[in-house]
């Protein structure tokens, strides 16, 4: 749904127009509404096309939409031209990059950048650690390979991305020490696991590396209010895939050849929602509700009002039911580190 405002000629800005579109964009964001989002900062750009609330906006909204490397054109656009605040700007630009792999760039920008100055204090962590980081993935593959020995000692900058608290630090971490047959190694993850507030999404990805390296001590997850005493070694994937497996299956006959954009973002809603619980299923073990849930969550994500009409009525005597259960894979999927669900699949 197109809700853009188009400039004029010879039109009056009323007061305050250019403001109102900047909250109506944020606000969009907050809803995870990336389209809508970006309509409104379009809108906003015709009247100040220089205004860094609407170019910072703008680009939040294409890092939401998932178009990440026009995202980064659009903050080294705002860098050169020293729109905004520069540290702000330079530290979603770096993320970005991350990202993106990109790790050569962030290794010259951020050593051009501290050739300069020092970082200020609010983003000296974060950009130490990253330019840190980002140099050791730069010849990752060959430090890798010095790690393969079981009696080397492993780098303790591993240890540090572990605790760090930037995500895709730790996320890299853990995947690196997965690769890595070390007794310390698995120690380092299993500590990962024991500390409270751990990434969902981080906590699965731990987890499952430790049932790879054949980790036989009991370990207690806690998630959604729900608590298992699992033992690594012993988990299967097989209850939760068939349960994904059936869900696809419903969504596949449902979407599939009537609107593949809309089946594409339900699945990976709904990968990205089990394996963010795993070892948990879902609660009530219903796959048919599980399939409208994430398919009412990607038709709302792209605006698809029929279908939520559709499904509404379908719930009509479960209505109240049906959006906590909506609820859930948002709130969840607002607090949890964002990668591809596809890594789920392929376990």
């Amino acid at each position: 749904m197109d809700k853009r405002i188009h400039k004029k000629e010879n039109v009056i800005l009323y007061p305050g127009l250019v403001k109102r579109l900047i909250e109506k964009g944020m606000d969009a964001l907050k809803d995870k509404e990336g389209n809508l989002a970006y309509e409104f900062f379009l809108s906003a750009e015709e009247y100040e096309p220089e205004n860094p609330q609407v170019l910072f906006g703008k680009m939040l909204s294409l890092v939401e939409l998932g178009r990440l490397e026009e995202a980064v054109e659009h903050t080294d656009s705002l860098l050169r031209e020293d729109i905004g605040d520069y540290y702000e700007n330079l530290q979603v630009h770096i993320s970005l990059l991350v990202q993106l792999g990109n790790y050569q760039d962030v290794v010259n920008i951020l050593d051009a950048v501290l050739s300069e100055n020092q970082f200020p204090s609010q983003y000296a962590e974060s950009f130490y650690q990253l330019l840190h980081f980002s140099r050791q993935m730069v010849g990752d593959q060959e430090w890798l390979s010095q790690q393969d020995a079981k009696d080397e000692p492993i780098s303790l900058d591993l240890k540090t991305m572990l605790e760090s608290d930037v995500l895709v630090l730790q996320s890299k971490a853990i995947q690196q020490l997965k690769e890595i047959e070390n007794p310390e190694a698995t120690n380092w993850l299993y500590e990962f696991l024991k500390k409270e507030n751990r990434d969902y999404i981080l906590q699965s990805m731990a987890l499952h590396a430790l049932k790879d390296k054949g980790y036989t001590e009991t370990i207690h997850i806690n998630k959604q209010g729900r608590e298992m005493a699992v033992v690594p070694s012993e988990l299967s994937h097989n209850y939760q895939q068939t349960f994904h497996e059936q869900i696809l299956d419903l969504l596949s006959h449902e979407l599939e050849h009537t609107d593949p954009l809309l089946f594409e973002l339900a699945k990976q809603l709904s990968s990205t929602y089990l394996w963010a619980l795993y070892p948990f299923l879902p609660e009530p073990k219903e796959e048919k509700l599980w399939a409208d849930v994430f398919q009412f969550c990607a038709a709302e994500r792209v605006g698809i009002e029929q279908e939520e009409e559709r499904l509404k009525e379908q719930y009509e005597d479960q209505l109240y039911y049906f959006f906590q259960k909506v609820k859930e894979v948002k709130e969840l999927e607002a607090i949890t580190y964002q990668i591809d669900g596809s890594e789920f699949d392929s376990q």
